[in-house]
């Protein structure tokens, strides 16, 4: 894998870490006793999308990989 192509790499999985943590964070919020209906369909929301937004960029950190690794 060349240097470009494994700082692409990185950035997306650095990407997809926070976006993950952010998720998490959502969920937990989620768990309390306190949560309106309002509030627990804005975090399942959250969740939702956030989870698109890793599957996208997951896909992404495949291309580059499959890509580096056909190019050997």
């Amino acid at each position: 894998m060349d240097d470009d192509d494994r700082e692409l790499a990185n950035r997306l999985f650095a990407a997809m870490t926070a976006m993950l943590e952010d998720a998490a964070e959502a969920a937990d919020a989620g768990r309390s006793v306190r949560a309106t209906p309002a509030n627990l369909a804005a975090k399942a929301r959250q969740i939702q999308a956030a989870a698109q937004d890793v599957a996208a960029l997951a896909a992404a950190a495949l291309v580059v990989a499959q890509t580096s690794a056909e190019n050997r």
